[in-house]
């Protein structure tokens, strides 16, 4: 199965897509269903699967997608391992800024199963932006939902002036560690 290439198709004109990649299908439907509904000026195709690589059968019908976003519930080893096995069907071009992971669960520390700084290590590795929230309520995946278009947004270079490249810079490294 080949690679998930970012630069395989045209981009869509005013529009983004994103690939929600993670085993917990509730939280990927509750992040695709607060991003539809958030406001926009371009349009959102929201794509999701639990693991990669995607299934070649549809590789046509499916658009170029702009962002990879992997959710790793750090509750559940299980899930870390399907986003390891899934990067390594991925090109490593997507790593330059178009690549985010998204931890989940860890404000309850007594009941992980995966250390934050292991994925945190794991972010780092790639040079890829970490995000860390709970969503369990409707307000934290509202403010999720909208980090997620904006990092979306630049990812798809829809805003003047900033590249992918400097999404790691916009976001404070390690900051979000203290917020758990």
């Amino acid at each position: 199965m080949a690679a998930l290439r970012p630069f395989d198709k045209l981009p869509m004109l005013n529009a983004a897509a994103v690939l929600l990649i993670g085993s917990e299908e509730h939280h990927l439907e509750q992040l695709a269903g607060a991003m539809l509904k958030e406001p926009k000026s371009f349009e959102v195709k929201i794509h999701m699967a639990p693991s990669l690589p995607l299934p070649y059968e549809r590789e046509h019908l499916r658009p170029r997608f702009d962002m990879v976003v992997f959710l790793i519930n750090l509750h559940s080893k299980y899930s870390l391992s399907l986003v390891l096995s899934s990067l390594s069907h991925m090109d490593t071009s997507f790593f330059l800024g178009k690549v985010c992971f998204l931890a989940i669960g860890g404000g309850q520390v007594k009941h992980c199963m995966v250390d934050v700084s292991t994925v945190k290590k794991l972010a780092d590795t790639h040079l890829s932006t970490l995000l860390l929230s709970e969503l369990d309520s409707e307000e934290e995946v509202m403010y999720t939902a909208q980090r997620l278009l904006r990092m979306l947004q630049i990812c798809a270079g829809m805003v003047p002036g900033v590249s992918a490249l400097y999404l790691g810079s916009l976001v404070k490294p390690s900051c979000h560690l203290s917020e758990i």
